[in-house]
């Protein structure tokens, strides 16, 4: 009851080592019982409590009182907020105080990885099992505050691209679209956001769904259950908990994925509304799909059990209206008895919900957070990050691809948009022109004349286009499918991942251009992918290096 209300009974708290006990009204009595019961447990077990590492608190009860209770079990008092299971309680969640441990976790995990010894691929794993994790069992019980949100995102995004907690490196894609699934362009992280709305909004389905559990029972009397959660307004006798998860819940955005993802599964009519819930087959509520009939109806706020009963062993529906029905609104009748009829109650079963985005018709976190990033965003499926996302290749090999198809590599052209002050502009293979993605990796004399070499492995010919999601179509047309055009996607990526890498080389080592070493490290590279992909991959580097028409043509 403490944990969930301000105006709650007077409660004591024990908390000893790792344990916490509430126990009753607080009064001496108890508090000798309470002790008495530890000392026959010291007797029985052997074990010795230490009460001078244990605490004791009351709520309700003067501050004098407590101190006294505390002497006689030698113990100190129990300040609050206090953490009982890893939750603060007494605190208020809306203080950024209360996230300050989640913050310093993430910070120190950051602090600790050196992000110019970890490739974007591994940026992007460690945020995906560590920085989403961290404050998983916080955001799965309190309602995330803005400023918090925007400083967890910015831990994520500065440790992406490189960023420290002093530092600040370029963000080249937008946070919205790194957050957005892989198919439709971004990485997949989590946007925390979305991610806390839809952990809270368990809290509806398991309240509905364990009504029979005490904690449900404890919400149920007090707050008003799930009814209250999604259909009440929020009041001065609320806890701050249980108002913000009623501003989650009610949320426009997650009503409308809740609504759509829940479907009733009717037993004897003892929590459907007969008006008011979306219970017939076409998913309507009676009084949206009949607004006339409803309006006279005398039954508009009832149960379907307390709009009808059982006559032996079938069911009989008692409807009662304000006045007959006029001429006009007999066709409606007809059609509302019709979709009425059609369902069946069940005497001996309860009213439950069905979740119709899982096989197993359960609520999952997933799935919901799945239809809130499908119903946010208007970014389209791309067929080419599609494709790059099935090959079997290192993932920090696949985020580069990634980022040279949506133009988001640092090269020199892109750092001038961005008012970076570069001395030297031109591409460094053939320094004549300047460097700009399309044209160091598809338009570039140098870099063109390696594509045309490996087109003619294929016996291919034809313009190639210089946009980089059009090149990488285009590199895949005619290749039939099958293992051959798993090759040559790989070997695009293959090939612009080794320009890239001797790109650089030219310029911070300063290194000259070798187009013989740059194929040389392309086709290692890609050997040693398909050597780990392919099971029945065996083919020695020195015949793939010599025979690669005969290579690259295997069905």
């Amino acid at each position: 009851e403490f944990m969930v209300g301000k105006d709650s009974i007077p409660v004591s708290i024990l908390q000893y080592a790792d344990d916490t006990v509430f126990f009753g009204e607080p009064t001496m009595q108890n508090v000798k019982v309470i002790k008495s019961i530890l000392r026959g447990f010291e007797l029985v077990s052997g074990l010795k409590i230490n009460f001078a590492k244990s605490h004791f608190g009351a709520v309700g009860k003067p501050d004098q009182w407590v101190r006294e209770v505390a002497g006689f079990l030698n113990c100190r008092t129990l300040s609050f907020p206090f953490t009982y299971l890893g939750i603060p309680l007494g605190a208020n969640p809306r203080h950024g105080q209360l996230w300050d441990p989640v913050i310093r976790k993430c910070e120190n995990k950051l602090a600790r990885w050196r992000q110019r010894h970890l490739s974007y691929g591994g940026r992007v794993t460690l945020i995906h099992s560590t920085l989403s994790s961290i404050p998983i069992y916080f955001l799965s019980f309190f309602r995330l505050p803005g400023k918090v949100a925007e400083k967890l995102i910015r831990i994520q995004r500065n440790f992406l691209w490189g960023g420290g907690l002093e530092q600040r490196k370029i963000p080249w894609v937008n946070w919205k679209t790194v957050c957005l699934p892989k198919e439709r362009g971004g990485l997949g992280i989590k946007d925390i956001r979305a991610f806390n709305k839809a952990l809270l909004g368990k809290w509806r389905w398991d309240i509905f769904q364990q009504s029979n559990k005490l904690w449900s029972k404890i919400l149920d009397s007090k707050y008003g259950g799930w009814r209250s959660l999604v259909e009440g307004s929020r009041g001065n006798n609320e806890s701050v908990w249980w108002k913000d998860l009623m501003e989650v819940i009610q949320d426009q955005q997650l009503t409308s994925i809740l609504n759509d993802g829940t479907t009733w599964r009717v037993g004897c009519g003892d929590k459907i509304k007969f008006w008011e819930d979306s219970w017939i087959e076409n998913g309507e509520a009676l009084k949206t799909k009949y607004p006339r009939l409803y309006s006279i109806s005398l039954q508009q706020h009832k149960l379907i059990q307390q709009v009808g009963n059982f006559n032996e062993s079938s069911w009989e529906w008692n409807l009662s209206w304000r006045r007959a029905l006029f001429d006009s609104e007999i066709a409606s009748a007809a059609g509302f008895l019709e979709d009425i009829s059609q369902i069946t109650i069940q005497r001996h079963i309860s009213d439950s919900w069905s979740w119709e985005a899982e096989p197993n018709r359960c609520y999952s976190t997933r799935s919901a957070y799945n239809m809130l990033q499908e119903s946010s965003m208007d970014a389209r499926l791309d067929e080419a990050l599609q494709t790059l996302w099935k090959l079997k290749i290192p993932s920090k090999a696949a985020i580069f691809a990634w980022r040279l198809i949506k133009d988001r590599l640092p090269t020199k052209d892109n750092l001038t948009r961005r008012h970076i002050e570069i001395n030297d502009s031109l591409c460094p293979f053939c320094r004549s022109q300047q460097e700009d993605a399309a044209h160091l990796f598809f338009n570039c004399p140098k870099s063109l004349a390696l594509w045309w070499e490996s087109l003619a492995w294929s016996g291919s010919v034809g313009a190639l286009p210089i946009n980089p999601r059009s090149h990488f179509l285009q590199h895949q047309i005619g290749m039939n499918g099958g293992q051959r055009n798993n090759r040559w996607q790989c070997w695009w990526v293959a090939l612009t991942w080794s320009m890239w890498q001797h790109r650089n080389k030219i310029l911070f080592s300063n290194k000259s251009f070798n187009a013989s070493k740059l194929m040389d490290d392309a086709l290692f590279v890609l050997w040693s992918w398909l050597r780990a992909s392919e099971t029945d991959f065996n083919i020695h580097y020195n015949y793939w290096s010599t025979n690669l028409p005969i290579c690259f043509s295997v069905d």
